[in-house]
């Protein structure tokens, strides 16, 4: 990847106006990815701007240095965006003008549609990439990009504890404490914030709860009828999928979002089926075992049919 960020570099160095993206309803990898970059080249005294479409982003993660800065108005006439996190470029709610696109991500369903892609599926996060960057353009590592890092490292990895806990996201955890990152403080907001809207739709969610197939399919729904009984908003729902896969008996969860306006959101988690497979198939994508997609359907139960036909369980 060299060569890559020698070209990254010297984008960075030719552009006047740059804008970091992520992802619709960011989760911490692509939060703490572009942060960490924001915060880098802000220092460096680049003009620089970060953003997302998503108009409510959870508070969870607002203890992250920056992160009032992200706003969700793409200032078009940028000369350079640099997306992160992103598996394709429809997931980013803009449309392409006259800019160069760096492609920074580590999922190996991404599409590549940057002018430059750096897209490293070894590694555990995005976060992790943006860290070899940032070192091998030698950008003083601070405190608070090493938080934004480490928050997106231990979310993106489940807490060090999925398959893609490596001794390198150990290694890469070791280094960023040195730096400065406090794992107390990321999990105190992340783990021990929760709203008693999300406890009462935690409860609703359980209820909508289906097993198939001698229960080694779980599927569970939220809509917007169950939103507006709790007082939960939609990015309450990020963990529901894995509370379908913390059963005992689930090789495969499906969990459903829908909008109200005929959009629905297959969030995807698996102990053994590569989910990234069927996820691309319906213009998504993620990584073996977390994947999803989002598909226009006033019934999703055809979709889930599918997909229960489809794998070998």
């Amino acid at each position: 990847m060299i060569r890559e960020y020698e070209k990254l570099k010297q984008l960075l160095e030719s552009s006047k106006k740059i804008t970091l993206i992520s992802h619709v309803d960011p989760d911490a990898d692509a939060l703490g990815s572009s942060l960490a970059f924001y915060i880098a080249l802000k220092r460096s005294g680049k003009n620089v701007k970060i953003f997302n479409k998503t108009e409510s982003i959870s508070y969870k993660y607002d203890f992250l240095p920056s992160f009032s800065k992200i706003t969700n108005n793409f200032s078009k006439n940028s000369d350079l965006v640099i997306s992160f996190d992103c598996g394709s470029f429809k997931r980013v709610g803009i449309e392409k003008e006259n800019f160069k696109i760096i492609n920074i991500d580590h999922h190996k369903s991404n599409e590549l549609f940057g002018d430059l892609n750096i897209v490293e599926p070894s590694q555990p996060s995005t976060s992790s990439v943006v860290l070899d960057i940032l070192e091998s353009l030698d950008f003083k590592i601070s405190k608070d990009i090493a938080l934004c890092i480490y928050t997106a490292l231990a979310e993106d990895t489940n807490f060090f504890s999925d398959n893609t806990t490596t001794i390198k996201a150990f290694d890469l955890a070791k280094k960023l404490l040195e730096y400065g990152a406090s794992p107390a403080i990321v999990g105190e907001n992340l783990k021990r914030r929760n709203s008693l809207a999300l406890l009462r739709l935690e409860s609703l969610f359980i209820d909508s709860i289906e097993l198939k197939k001698n229960a080694q399919i779980a599927i569970g729904c939220v809509d917007e009828d169950m939103l507006k009984k709790s007082g939960a908003l939609r990015y309450d729902t990020a963990h529901l999928a894995d509370i379908l896969q913390s059963l005992a008996t689930v090789k495969l969860s499906i969990f459903t979002l829908e909008d109200g306006g005929g959009k629905v959101k297959f969030s995807l988690r698996s102990k053994e089926i590569d989910v990234s497979k069927i996820a691309i198939k319906y213009g998504g994508g993620g990584h073996s075992d977390s994947a999803g997609f989002s598909v226009l359907a006033k019934d999703k139960m055809p979709i889930i049919e599918e997909i229960i036909n489809e794998v070998n369980i």
